[in-house]
């Protein structure tokens, strides 16, 4: 969740800061006053580009910072990246009109294409110049699939594409490749070379370390002989702790368990001793010739240079060039095999794709019901909305096509989500959508800015109720002219304008109790009578009960 907001010399903000309330927060103020600027200083803070314009006039510099709590999801990220948390990810830019631009978090610089990916998908800013990520036509799948909640057979079913795609590329390339003779003969021949060269990964690793030890033999005898000789010198190594051990023969438990601990120490030092002995000994075994060692390496380096590959690389290299050869030798044969197996594999795919697609037509037509549930709450009580689901041929996501179709008032047809007309009723539908959908994502934060527009009275309380309703499992911030959805705000946000002799600046006061309900009534009536107050009190009572 956002646990805070600071913004420093951004568009009209001259200074503010924002402590958050992990529910439903609500903000209000006259037009004008720099509402949405707030909500623009957040959304630039995680996926905005450098851009001078949003300094405030006048000064040097733009300064956002945000303080969120970390998630689960974070964290792996956040270590791959060497970026140090505790509990808190403390984000900071400052954008510089000479263009001295930053991105921290935790005090580390990172890309802005890194702090997009890391709140992609987990924090959903709606405004009203912002269609989202529910209109989009190529979402509408993985949407269904997150209601569906089958993403075991999902993940099983890309595992057997990969697989199938993979042996399709293999056929296709084998039924489309032909070999001359001269083109043949170049193939036997590097097949030839890399068989008899006997290529082993763990072979050429040995040989690089016999190599490194004897071009500095010399080195490594003196270093091991006076190594050595510290242990087993009079009065080295080995002698005094023989002394040690016959010096702590004492009738005590205590003291005759930590003999016996120096005695394992004695033994395992004379093991690894050992191993050093028989190091310095190879470098005096007639049996070793560097000049073998260097023509062997030399082997290695030319096929590696020669291929430009490595030497798994060039083992990997001589079972393609042994199936090339196979394959021309016995091309009908081995066709009709890789074919076979591609057959079998697309099979297996289409099987688990069918199953997928069963539980895709079952669940859409429960998805349905839920939407026009929850669009009937918000009062749009004509609604018609469909998953229409056409098959089509195998792909990564299996063999359906997914798109939404709405119909929002009597006598009108069905048309794609995206056609439908803007305004208040679209904004209803989008909050039910974003009811369903919120609850099944990772989202951790959901931004409505001006959600409500167009609409009023029980529409607006129902509207209210939906958002606190998502603020239940996901953090909700809400931009609002209605006193309905105000009402329903765990914490209310007051902003608000004041000019000097200068400049205006934007400010923000959190509410008491007493102070929303003023704000209530004011935003409800031109007036804050008695009679305006009392209305505020029985809304506010109303909305929170």
């Amino acid at each position: 969740m956002l646990k805070s907001l600071y913004v420093k010399n951004y568009a009209i903000i001259d200074e503010l800061n924002i402590d958050f309330n992990s529910g439903f927060n609500v903000f209000t103020g006259e037009t004008g006053a720099g509402k949405s600027i707030i909500v623009g200083a957040l959304s630039f803070l995680i996926r905005g580009k450098a851009d001078t314009s949003v300094i405030r006039t006048g000064q040097d510099k733009a300064i956002i910072e945000g303080i969120f709590s970390i998630e689960d999801y974070m964290k792996d990220s956040l270590k791959e990246n060497d970026i140090d948390f505790d509990d808190e990810l403390i984000i900071r830019r400052v954008i510089s009109k000479d263009g001295h631009n930053s991105i921290k978090i935790n005090q580390c610089s990172v890309t802005l294409n890194y702090l997009v990916d890391l709140f992609d998908e987990h924090i959903d800013i709606h405004s009203q110049k912002d269609s989202q990520y529910l209109l989009n036509k190529r979402n509408h799948l993985s949407l269904l699939d997150r209601y569906c909640d089958n993403s075991d057979l999902l993940s099983e079913y890309k595992d057997k594409y990969l697989i199938y795609t993979k042996a399709l590329g293999e056929y296709n390339e084998l039924l489309n490749n032909t070999y001359n003779e001269s083109e043949l003969e170049f193939i036997n021949f590097d097949y030839k070379e890399l068989c008899d060269a006997n290529l082993n990964v763990e072979e050429e690793m040995t040989l690089q370390d016999k190599e490194k030890r004897y071009k500095s033999a010399e080195k490594y005898i003196t270093t091991l002989t006076n190594s050595i000789g510290l242990f087993d010198e009079d009065n080295g190594v080995k002698q005094n702790l023989k002394l040690l051990i016959k010096e702590l023969n004492l009738d005590d438990k205590d003291i005759e368990q930590t003999r016996t601990n120096i005695e394992n120490l004695y033994y395992s030092l004379e093991d690894e001793v050992s191993k050093l002995r028989n190091i310095l000994s190879s470098f005096t075994d007639d049996d070793i010739d560097i000049n073998k060692i260097e023509e062997r390496l030399y082997v290695y380096s030319k096929l590696k240079r020669k291929h430009s590959l490595d030497v798994q690389g060039l083992i990997d290299k001589q079972n393609e060039l042994k199936d090339k050869i196979k394959f021309f030798e016995n091309k009908d044969v081995v066709l009709k095999e890789k074919k076979d197996s591609v057959d079998k594999l697309y099979n297996e795919c289409l099987t688990i794709a069918n199953k997928i697609h069963e539980i895709r037509s079952t669940k859409a037509k429960q998805l349905e019901k839920d939407i026009i549930k929850q669009t009937e709450d918000l009062m749009l009580n004509n609604v018609q909305f469909n998953v229409k689901i056409d098959k089509v041929d195998i792909n990564a996501n299996g063999i359906d096509n997914v798109e939404f179709y709405v119909s929002l008032n009597k006598g009108e047809d069905l048309k794609p989500l995206k056609d439908v007309a803007s305004g208040g009723e679209i904004s209803r539908l989008m909050l039910a959508l974003k009811t369903i959908f919120t609850s099944l994502s990772d989202c951790v934060l959901a931004i409505f800015d001006e959600i409500d527009s167009g609409v009023s009275g029980k529409v607006g309380l129902a509207m209210g109720q939906k958002m606190k309703s998502i603020s239940k499992n996901t953090q909700v911030l809400a931009i609002t002219h209605l006193a309905p959805v105000a009402a329903c705000g765990d914490a209310h946000y007051f902003i608000y304008k004041q000019d000097d002799s200068e400049a205006s600046a934007t400010h923000i006061k959190q509410l008491n109790k007493d102070e929303i309900i003023n704000e209530l009534a004011s935003i409800s009536s031109t007036d804050t009578s008695d009679k305006a107050i009392a209305a505020a009190k029985e809304l506010y009572k109303l909305a929170q009960e």
